[in-house]
């Protein structure tokens, strides 16, 4: 069996707001919670201190843009020798190493040679006051998954059988959205949502379900400036109703306008 062999598991079989995955409860213990940050490490040339003399301005200044941003929380050389230098940053992998590319240290002949490393940071009593690591944001596309990542429920899963590959991760192609419509008519569910399913789709569905004309349902958002969901050619993936599934509410109107 090839090593990338595969199992999905689904982490609920739907994403009722209600349901819980079993994969995310380890996050719900006392336990600290790891917060990821990304070291990058300079190697420097040689006579490091006086060559860098000229280019210090700017660096310093690309460093206070970072800090200001909230990415860049502790850099320096290190000492006894000045032969490299550490830089902690938030925000991902992609935050230091477009630090790196843009540091007048490093196209300037100073640094010789770098690299990020994932450094999780798991006590201490300034760990508290690091930022939280950044949400997962799920596609319908397979993405690779941080070990501290925590995940939404509904998601399908892809793990390695023997466990050495990366876990990933994925809006299902097709999921089940519940909405509450009242004590009368209960939950609508509609399932069989996908990237392309549109607004008058899930009208109609509702329609169905309420057992009136599709021109007296309407779908809102509980939150942001365009509540209603006007566009009938809008799509599942366009409006991230996935992601969005719990603000979405039903209004039948009395009559059609």
């Amino acid at each position: 069996m090839a090593n990338w062999s595969t199992m999905l598991k689904r982490v609920a079989t739907s994403a009722a707001p209600m349901r819980t995955p079993l994969l995310l409860r380890s996050f719900a213990t006392t336990a600290p919670v790891p917060r990821p940050l990304h070291l990058l490490l300079y190697t420097y040339t040689e006579d490091a201190v006086e060559k860098r003399a000229p280019h210090r301005g700017a660096h310093l200044a690309l460093a206070l843009e970072s800090e200001q941003r909230g990415e860049l929380l502790l850099g320096g050389a290190l000492a006894d020798p000045v032969d490299g230098g550490v830089l902690a940053f938030a925000g991902g992998r992609a935050v230091a190493e477009g630090f790196a590319h843009a540091d007048p240290y490093v196209l300037n002949g100073i640094v010789t040679d770098w690299t990020v490393r994932e450094w999780t940071v798991v006590v201490g009593s300034l760990s508290e006051q690091l930022p939280p690591p950044p949400p997962f944001v799920a596609t319908y596309e397979w993405q690779t998954v941080g070990a501290n990542d925590e995940l939404p429920s509904g998601l399908d899963i892809e793990l390695s059988l023997d466990g050495t590959g990366p876990r990933r991760a994925r809006i299902p192609e097709r999921w089940q959205l519940s909405v509450w419509t009242g004590d009368a008519r209960g939950f609508w569910r509609c399932n069989g949502v996908g990237r392309d399913t549109t607004v008058l789709e899930l009208r109609s569905h509702a329609a169905r379900h309420l057992r009136v004309p599709v021109e007296q349902v309407c779908l809102h958002l509980r939150m942001g400036a365009e509540r209603r969901l006007k566009d009938d050619a809008a799509t599942a993936e366009e409006l991230d109703l996935f992601g969005r599934q719990n603000e979405v509410e039903v209004e039948v109107k009395k009559e059609a306008e």
